[in-house]
């Protein structure tokens, strides 16, 4: 049998007792092409599935147990380059469906690339209240947007309306 300590080498104590993977922060991919906002028809798992990669990110839950999902953005846009993107989740194999609109604004705090910044400005419309979406609007700084899991596996994100070149998304799963 192994120690309990084997199972917990990846998890560290943040805040009040809630734990986070020690690296939390996961490249969550990009998106360099636009595409509308899915119509209800489109929302079953295998036409998600057919979508191409360049119009959207997946990010699977692997962990049931996780509480919440942290994203932050960056992009390549010009200075103040506003890019909106749809967030969708689903469970299992089931349809999917929207759980708000992003709209991220690229800001000034360089990447390690100088040609990529992140988000300084992520403004939420549209949101489903039971996912308790949280944004930040962190001027020069950091945006980050939280998002309940509420036991969804399946987190999409595809870019309504794109001015920058590539959209890059990284994101963090939190536990309790």
């Amino acid at each position: 049998m192994l120690p309990l300590g084997f199972f917990l080498k990846d998890i560290k104590m943040i805040g009040t007792g809630k734990v986070s993977e020690d690296s939390p922060w996961r490249v969550a991919g990009s998106i360099t092409a636009q595409r509308g906002a899915l119509t209800p028809d489109a929302r079953k798992t295998a036409t998600v599935d057919a979508i191409a990669t360049a119009h959207t990110i997946k990010i699977n839950n692997k962990h049931p147990s996780a509480y919440a999902l942290l994203l932050r953005f960056r992009t390549d846009g010009n200075a103040e380059a506003v890019d909106t993107l749809q967030l969708y989740t689903a469970r299992g194999d089931d349809h999917y469906h929207r759980i708000a609109k992003l709209t991220v604004r690229r800001g000034e705090q360089d990447t390690d690339e100088d040609t990529i910044h992140f988000c300084d400005l992520i403004s939420p419309d549209n949101e489903d209240a039971l996912f308790e979406g949280q944004e930040s609007d962190l001027e020069d700084m950091i945006a980050h947007y939280y998002v309940r899991t509420l036991g969804f596996d399946k987190f999409l994100l595809l870019s309504s309306n794109k001015s920058s070149t590539t959209i890059y998304v990284d994101y963090c799963l939190l536990y309790e």
